[in-house]
C-alpha cells in the first residue's frame, strides 16, 4: 500500500511538472525536424532511417542527465529533500517510484519519437519499414537505458545536477563513439555501447532478414543490462538509506 501511494502521489506531482512538457516535446520537434530534411534529402531509406535511430540513441545519455537532474533540483527546492528524507516508508520507496514513472515516461517519448517519425516517413514515400519495428525499437531503447537512468539518478541526488550532465555529455560522445569500429568488442560491457548498438542492430536484422538474438554481442550485452540493473538498484537502496540530502549547491 505504501508502494502504491508513493507511486500515485509521484505521478501526479511528475505531471504538474516540466519533465511532462518536455517528454512530449522534444520528441515532436525531432519528428517535424527530420521528416521536413527528409522530404528533400537525397539519401536512401535506410540510410536515413539509419542516421534518425543514431542521433535518437546518442541523444537519450545527455536527456537523461536533464531530466534526472531536473527531478532532482525539484526536490531540492521543496524544502531541501524533506519529503524524501521525512518518508514514513523505507527511504529507498519514494526513489524507486520516482524512477518508474521516469523511465516510463522514456518509454512514451521514445515510442512517440519512433512511430510519430515512422508514420511521417512513410508518408514521404518510405514504406519499407513498417509500425512494428518502429515499436520493437522502441522497447529495445527503452530497455537498454534503464542502467543509465538508475546511474544518473543516483548522482543528480548525491552529487548534484552539474555532475549529471557533464556524464551525461560524456555518454552522448562514448555513444556515438560506440557506433564506429572503435567500440567493436567493448561496446557490449558499457551502458552507453548497448544503448547505441542495439537499435541500430535491430535495423541491420530487418535490412538483412536475420535473428536480432543471432548478432555478435546481443546476448552477452543482454547479460550486462540485468547485471547493471541490479548492481546500479542495490547500490541505490543502500546509499538512500543512509542518505540525509545534499547541501552543497551544483
Amino acid at each position: 500500500m505504501c508502494f502504491y501511494n508513493n507511486l500515485k502521489s509521484d505521478l501526479y506531482k511528475l505531471c504538474h511538472s516540466p519533465l511532462l512538457l518536455i517528454h512530449f516535446i522534444v520528441p515532436v520537434v525531432g519528428i517535424i525536424l527530420f521528416v521536413w530534411y527528409y522530404s528533400f534529402s537525397p539519401w536512401n531509406e535506410s540510410d536515413k532511417l539509419s542516421a534518425y535511430i543514431q542521433i535518437l540513441c546518442v541523444s537519450f545519455p545527455v536527456l537523461i542527465g536533464i531530466m534526472t537532474s531536473i527531478l532532482a533540483e525539484s526536490e531540492q527546492k521543496s524544502g531541501g529533500f524533506q519529503m524524501l528524507l521525512s518518508t514514513a516508508t523505507p527511504k529507498y520507496i519514494p526513489h524507486i517510484t520516482k524512477l518508474i514513472w521516469l523511465i516510463l515516461f522514456g518509454f512514451c517519448s521514445s515510442l512517440l519519437a519512433l512511430v510519430g517519425f515512422g508514420i511521417g516517413f512513410s508518408l514521404l514515400g518510405y514504406t519499407t519499414f513498417k509500425v512494428l519495428f518502429y515499436i520493437k525499437t522502441a522497447i529495445l531503447l527503452s530497455i537498454s537505458v534503464v542502467p543509465l537512468y538508475l546511474l544518473h539518478y543516483i548522482i543528480s541526488f548525491l552529487a548534484g545536477k552539474g555532475y549529471s550532465l557533464g556524464l551525461g555529455i560524456i555518454g552522448s560522445l562514448l555513444s556515438a563513439l560506440f557506433l564506429t569500429g572503435l567500440g567493436d568488442g567493448i561496446w557490449t560491457i558499457l551502458p552507453w555501447g548497448i544503448c547505441a548498438r542495439f537499435s541500430e542492430t535491430l535495423l541491420v536484422s530487418n535490412l538483412m532478414n536475420i535473428d536480432f538474438l543471432k548478432f555478435n554481442g546481443i546476448i552477452q550485452s543482454m547479460i550486462f543490462i540485468i547485471i547493471f540493473i541490479f548492481v546500479f538498484l542495490i547500490t541505490l537502496i543502500l546509499l538512500t538509506n543512509k542518505w540525509e540530502g545534499r547541501k552543497s549547491e551544483d
